[in-house]
């Protein structure tokens, strides 16, 4: 999925859903034919998402024009609804134009006059995509040098030690069996 393809199904499920009305794009002319909706660029924020992807932040602010108010409005809010409908998902649709059964999740969207004639809804999503890198190679196995070999480990200073430590402690605190052995 990239953002073209996002974008171009964002409009089309609005268009459709607001009973087509004029679509304007990056300006709007002076004599322009209501009702319209004005698509501009949308404001994209970026952060980290994992250690293999990014996120981008989409707000798109739509505006709906018409000869009043209230007629923006309607129109507006068939879209919203539209959205609410399908649970905030729209269908993404290939470069044919027609849908190709994956859906791109919306953030709640908003709805909110601006103008007399104007009512602007707020489209916002989050779009996951993976960094432009190559994988690493992981770690398969992994050998120490020794550890097939547990001998190297053993150190007989350390058993010469406790030996003597533990005929030191019988000597000073001796058992009734090791005494009367001594003796």
């Amino acid at each position: 999925m990239n953002f073209e393809q996002e974008i171009a199904s964002i409009i089309a499920f609005t268009l459709e859903k607001a009973n087509n009305p004029n679509p304007y794009y990056y300006s709007v002319p002076e004599s322009f034919v209501f009702p319209a909706m004005f698509f501009p660029q949308p404001e994209i924020i970026t952060r980290g998402e994992t250690f293999h992807s990014y996120a981008m932040e989409y707000a798109w602010y739509i505006n709906v024009f018409a000869e009043t108010t209230e007629e923006a409005y309607q129109i507006a809010l068939s879209v919203l609804t539209a959205i609410k409908d399908r649970r905030n998902l729209v269908p993404l649709i290939g470069t044919n134009g027609k849908p190709i059964g994956s859906q791109l999740r919306l953030n709640d969207p908003e709805l909110r006059p601006v103008d007399t004639g104007v009512v602007q809804i707020t489209i916002a999503w989050t779009s996951r995509r993976p960094y432009d890198c190559d994988d690493s190679v992981k770690m398969q196995t992994w050998e120490v040098e020794g550890w097939s070999n547990p001998d190297i480990y053993i150190q007989h200073t350390i058993e010469t030690a406790l030996r003597h430590a533990i005929d030191d402690y019988l000597m000073e605190y001796p058992r009734p069996e090791h005494a009367e052995a001594g003796t």
